[in-house]
């Protein structure tokens, strides 16, 4: 507990939709009580509560939302993780260092998906994009957009879809046209699912990503004694633990109050229990203190393969 009392965390399913988070968020304010959130995960629940959590001034720190927007969406938002406007630039200094200048991108109708799309664009520069297709939310045919991607010069392929088995999809697809050009992901290529999904087709496939956890690492063995064996990189719950950690520490040395936990926030020195780094909080609630890395499918398992530049 905290200075002798205990603390009660409160699960509402925000279903990766605005609609559904903006929901869960009212409950947990108006009839829970709670004094911050964890969460909420996806960037278009992160998106919707922050209005919500702004004017009942509750602090809520995302381990998982990415969008570039969130950066400025409110002075009690938070997040322990990187947000697409530095990622889309490590991924585009890839692609200079790689001489990639005509790339091809299919994205996903949802918040984080588009948002990444928009950054990698700007930061790529237009004219490098040479096939940039949006599919509705759930798409599961893309036989008709790669049967036309066939007919056009180009050096990678962006798997920009909203899940680890719509990037399996996407890759399956595009291998069976004979499209056997890099394919390139984000986090959410970063899952086991692909490979175990495609088998062979997913060898090669890369994304570009915060480092993964070890395995072997102390939080490493306590999650896999506890839950099993990961399915996706055991950082996304080392993201969670974290923020966990940094909210008990900040309702330890400032209370209830949902400015006082704000302020604490933004005061906070490199956060030194980590499990993933010891980060800390910019004047905008983003994240100091990630980097990036390449990984690569080789032999049906993700291999970390190199740090990515993101100056």
């Amino acid at each position: 507990g905290i200075n002798g009392r205990q603390v009660e965390l409160i699960a509402e399913d925000g279903r990766c939709n605005g609609a559904d988070a903006a929901s869960a968020a009212q409950k947990l304010i108006s009839i829970n009580k709670v004094v911050a959130i964890h969460g909420g995960e996806c960037s278009g629940e992160t998106m919707a509560i922050a209005p919500i959590a702004e004017e009942a001034r509750i602090v809520i720190i995302s381990p998982a939302s990415s969008h570039p927007d969130i950066t400025n969406i409110g002075d009690f938002i938070f997040r322990d993780y990187p947000s697409d406007a530095i990622k889309t630039r490590a991924m585009a200094n890839y692609f200079a260092e790689k001489d990639f200048d005509q790339i091809s991108i299919i994205t996903e109708n949802a918040d984080f998906t588009v948002g990444f799309r928009d950054a990698l664009k700007k930061d790529v520069g237009e004219d490098s994009i040479v096939f940039d297709e949006l599919v509705e939310p759930g798409t599961k045919d893309f036989r008709t957009l790669l049967a036309r991607l066939k007919n056009i010069e180009f050096d990678v392929i962006v798997l920009n879809v909203n899940s680890p088995a719509n990037i399996a999809t996407l890759l399956k697809q595009a291998r069976e046209q004979g499209l056997e050009q890099l394919a390139i992901s984000h986090d959410l290529g970063d899952s086991i699912e692909i490979p175990k999904l495609i088998g062979e087709q997913a060898e090669g496939m890369q994304v570009i990503n915060v480092p993964t956890l070890d395995k072997d690492s102390a939080f490493g063995q306590k999650f896999i004694a506890n839950y099993g064996q990961p399915q996706a990189n055991l950082a996304w719950a080392g993201y969670g633990n974290d923020v966990m950690g940094i909210l008990i520490n900040a309702i330890t040395a400032a209370g209830t109050d949902g400015s006082a936990i704000r302020d604490y926030l933004y005061a906070m020195k490199p956060y030194e229990d980590g499990a993933i780094a010891k980060t800390h909080f910019d004047e905008n609630g983003d994240v100091i203190g990630i980097n990036y890395v390449l990984r690569e499918i080789q032999n049906g398992e993700f291999v970390t393969v190199s740090e990515i530049d993101v100056e």
